[in-house]
């Protein structure tokens, strides 16, 4: 998916659509607000938010807030069901070839990634995410700041009941590229380290020693779904992104993942390169 395509999310989610998320978050929030016993007052006093407030989102005057969100899941113990709304009620779910693959995600059983010019997208940080989306010709900060919210909510795969197994191979460049600056890039490092954690997730660098491999042509991502449907794929171009289930396509990629793979340095080696290069932008 290309910088400036993953930009456009609010300009091609149809208002229908968005209407539906919100009429459906409207009519969860009613029923697990009176499952609870509790009056929109009550929700209320729990919130730091008014009864009008709560009022207006179930009424469908006022769409809820990512932060109005947190705290009413909090306040009725829920993991997400009203989360999970928000992309389509703000019109962030991208362009409509790209949004079948976080459908892909949140289904998979195994995914595999390769990325030779950035650190993947389900494991950047917010900070690493928002330079990379203002880095796109044109980009304006309320377009960056959707994109990154969305990627986000997508990163939410990993909290799911049963996560993805998750394995990126990463080119030894991308550590090197100071994507928002040195502090960016520490902070960004650090949370590699942080969620490394064999075998549910692994990153791997291929070196550049390795010199000009497959994984020069472009980043790409195999997902493996739980209940034994096809292999789905995405691939990255310079012009936009694509995702399929065409078997061949499917399988050159798996062939071309196992290549790089056995280029890669172990997960221990890995992680050593990324602690120094951490360190090294001190």
């Amino acid at each position: 998916m290309t910088q400036r395509e993953r930009l456009r999310e609010g300009r091609d989610m149809p208002k229908e659509e968005e209407a539906e998320a919100w009429a459906e978050y409207a009519r969860r929030l009613r029923a697990f607000r009176t499952d609870h016993g509790l009056s929109q007052e009550r929700l209320a006093d729990r919130l730091a938010y008014s009864e009008s407030a709560v009022g207006h989102v179930e009424r469908l005057l006022r769409k809820p807030s990512e932060d109005f969100t947190r705290e009413v899941e909090k306040a009725l113990g829920l993991k997400g069901q009203l989360t999970e709304l928000l992309p389509q009620i703000h019109g962030a779910l991208g362009p409509r070839w790209f949004r079948e693959w976080p459908k892909v995600e949140a289904a998979a059983h195994t995914i595999r990634t390769s990325e030779p010019l950035l650190i993947p997208g389900l494991l950047q940080t917010e900070n690493y995410a928002r330079r990379v989306f203002l880095g796109a010709p044109g980009a304006t900060e309320e377009e960056a700041e959707r994109a990154v919210q969305f990627r986000l909510h997508r990163q939410g795969v990993f909290t799911h009941p049963s996560p993805p197994m998750y394995s990126a191979l990463v080119d030894e460049s991308v550590l090197h590229r100071p994507v928002g600056g040195p502090e960016v890039m520490r902070e960004q490092l650090a949370k590699l380290l942080d969620v490394l954690n064999p075998p549910y997730v692994t990153l791997r660098i291929v070196p550049l020693k390795a010199g000009l491999t497959v994984g020069c042509l472009g980043a790409f991502e195999v997902a493996t779904l739980l209940d034994g449907g096809p292999d789905h794929a995405y691939l990255e171009s310079a012009e936009e992104g694509r995702v399929t289930n065409r078997a061949s396509t499917v399988q050159a990629l798996i062939v071309r993942w196992e290549a790089l793979s056995g280029m890669a340095y172990p997960v221990d080696r890995s992680r050593e390169i990324i602690r120094e290069v951490m360190e090294s932008y001190e």
